[in-house]
């Protein structure tokens, strides 16, 4: 934690409220938090404080990522030098986060004992890493999504810290799971309904109604909300019928008018993770870049299965004959289903839905970190202005997410978060890749 006051200043600030970027304006952080925001006018009353000039660039709220997997180490064949690089890679995970700007996350799947360790490890400073908020397991049917994660044995489950998906078949077992999740730290509750694999297995199995609304009781009882993953429109009408707080990606068949009326006035929130379509357009680029620059976000293990994982996306003929015993990504599935994404995201935000971002890095064979700027970008082609999409990044998804008292806005009384970005995104969303400066809890981190 920060000791000393620091005052920042000669910065663009986009406070997460307006909608311009204020330019004479000077920050002051005392431990943690912001403790004023003052015209540049008074800066000579600070003289007590360690000034931090930052050149003219662009001060934002710390971003934060909604839907990501943090625990995955990119790691999907079991082999002795994945396993002497999981710890090391997963300390990289957390520490990429912040390096792009990500200082807030909402963790949507993980390996439960491994994310609480190293949630206790970033919030007592032994580590570096974003605040973090988690579901743990994901609680999911046998055979359901996530269809790659198995259930693992005792001692599978006891090198990787826990089942990454509780595969579950009554109402009884859904309460005791769930509870027994709440009990070890979880902050969200995650389940799913998909009736159509997107990995070649055709339909797929997924939880009762009466299952879903133990959840969802449990998740009131407990006072925790519940996020559902879906990418059909049957998802979508799922999500609205069982009541739950967000849905989780979107829909790549289209949504009617009424569908998505009722979805507003329940106030639900969805993060469209619109990158997980988007990206299969970027396959080849995506390859370049993990085999030219991806050693500096990946171990040499992770980084080698990561290029082989993207390598089988461009074999001729894809998918390759054992697809039905492997996973393998419909791609053409995710590119049809792009321009339906695009449209219902942008019908939602008109009829005044509640719309967060999320990359779902680490959770699909694409997703790597320093892409979450290509997420606002994608926002903006679907209807969002730059300031908009910088807003969900931060005040919206902190009200999302539960954390709008200490992030989201440059605020006083708020932790002191702050993404320094070399550029005016508000001219150009692409400037938010251009990260110069990271600061969480009045520390510079990156």
């Amino acid at each position: 934690m920060a000791s000393e006051r620091k005052l920042f200043h000669n910065m663009r600030l986009f406070d997460g409220i307006s909608d311009l970027l204020q330019d004479d304006k000077i920050i002051i952080t005392s431990g943690d938090r912001i403790e004023k925001i003052e015209s540049i006018d008074a800066i000579e009353r600070y003289q007590d404080c360690e000034r931090i000039e930052l050149g003219g660039k662009t001060m934002l709220p710390g971003f934060i990522d909604a839907h990501l997997h943090i625990t995955v180490p990119f790691i999907m064949e079991a082999t002795p030098k994945g396993f002497l690089q999981m710890n090391g890679q997963l300390a990289m995970n957390f520490a990429n986060c912040v390096k792009y700007g990500v200082t807030t996350v909402r963790d949507m799947g993980a390996f439960p004992k491994k994310i609480m360790k190293w949630r206790k490890k970033i919030e007592s400073g032994k580590a570096l890493g974003p605040r973090i908020m988690s579901v743990l397991s994901f609680i999911t049917s046998f055979g359901g999504v996530p269809e790659m994660v198995p259930t693992l044995n005792p001692v599978e489950s006891f090198i990787a810290g826990g089942q990454f998906a509780e595969r579950l078949k009554t109402p009884e077992e859904i309460k005791a799971v769930a509870n027994r999740l709440v009990d070890e730290g979880a902050n969200w509750l995650k389940t799913q309904y998909s009736e159509q694999s997107f990995l070649f297995h055709g339909a797929i199995p997924y939880l009762s109604d009466a299952c879903f609304d133990a959840l969802v009781e449990t998740g009131k009882k407990r006072n925790v909300k519940v996020a559902m993953h879906h990418t059909e429109r049957a998802g979508f009408l799922k999500g609205i019928q069982v009541g739950v707080n967000t849905l989780e990606h979107c829909a790549t068949e289209e949504l009617e008018e009424g569908e998505i009326d009722r979805f507003v006035t329940q106030n639900m929130a969805i993060i469209p993770t619109i990158k997980t379509v988007g990206d299969s357009f970027e396959v080849e680029k995506i390859l370049e870049w993990l085999k030219t620059d991806g050693a500096g976000d990946l171990l040499s293990e992770p980084l080698r299965q990561s290029i082989a994982g993207v390598e089988v996306l461009l074999t001729k003929p894809y998918p390759p004959p054992d697809y039905k015993t492997k996973f393998y990504h419909d791609i053409e599935y995710f590119r049809r289903g792009y321009p339906t994404v695009l449209r219902n995201v942008e019908k939602i935000k008109k009829a005044g839905g509640t719309i967060g971002v999320g990359t779902d890095c680490c959770g699909t064979g694409l997703s790597f970190f320093g892409s979450y700027w290509k997420e606002l970008r994608y926002l903006t082609q679907a209807g969002f202005t730059n300031a908009e999409a910088l807003k969900a990044a931060t005040a919206v998804n902190a009200n999302i997410i539960g954390m709008a008292d200490d992030v989201g806005t440059i605020e006083p009384g708020k932790y002191a978060d702050f993404a320094i970005i070399d550029g005016n995104p508000i001219n150009n969303i692409e400037t938010t890749k251009h990260i110069a400066m990271v600061v969480k809890g009045g520390e510079i981190v990156a």
